[in-house]
């Protein structure tokens, strides 16, 4: 679904107004919220609703099966893995392919679109194999698969990650 038409379903924007925000957008080119807020004051949380909810329609659920680059694992260090609850997997078709749950969707998309500069394809996995992932790819000592609490990080990831002498898990972040 088109992010237009998600904002049309949340009732930020009505079918004329995606119409015109669509002819403007083939005069300049620019991208749809963008106009969207320009043309009609539409609320950048309300574009960031829309194009979470899009990504995650598009997201496939995360199987194991299809394995896990250790290439990958080398595009962030542990602490944003597991502050922004985003696993990279593999590489597919030029896109990256990302595990994340879907409570950790909107920060694992908002980091993906700032810091990797790559095109990423989620996979949705459940917090406590999200957890078992993070474990497993950047592990932390005192983090061991715990699952996150109400959608947050547990409040020991700053000491487990002290433990290790700085706050990035003694890696430079990115």
């Amino acid at each position: 679904m088109r992010i237009g038409e998600m904002l049309v379903r949340m009732g930020v924007l009505n079918k004329a107004q995606v119409e015109e925000i669509l002819e403007q957008q083939g005069s300049t080119g620019e991208p749809f919220g963008t106009i969207a807020e320009r043309m009609f004051d539409v609320l950048p949380e309300s574009i960031e609703r829309a194009w979470i909810e899009q990504t995650h329609e598009r997201a496939t659920l995360f199987d194991a099966s299809r394995g896990i680059d250790d290439d990958a694992r080398e595009l962030i260090v542990r602490r944003q893995a597991w502050q922004f609850g985003i696993v990279p997997l593999r590489y597919d078709d030029g896109h990256l392919i990302a595990a994340t749950s879907r409570k950790q969707l909107a920060r694992a998309v908002r980091f993906a679109t700032r810091v990797l500069g790559t095109p990423v394809q989620f996979e949705v996995a459940d917090e406590e194999t999200l957890a078992r992932l993070l474990a497993h790819q950047y592990p932390i000592r005192g983090l061991e698969s715990k699952p996150f609490e109400g959608g947050l990080l547990p409040e020991t990831l700053g000491s487990a990650l002290r433990a290790f002498g700085t706050e990035d898990g003694g890696r430079e972040a990115a």
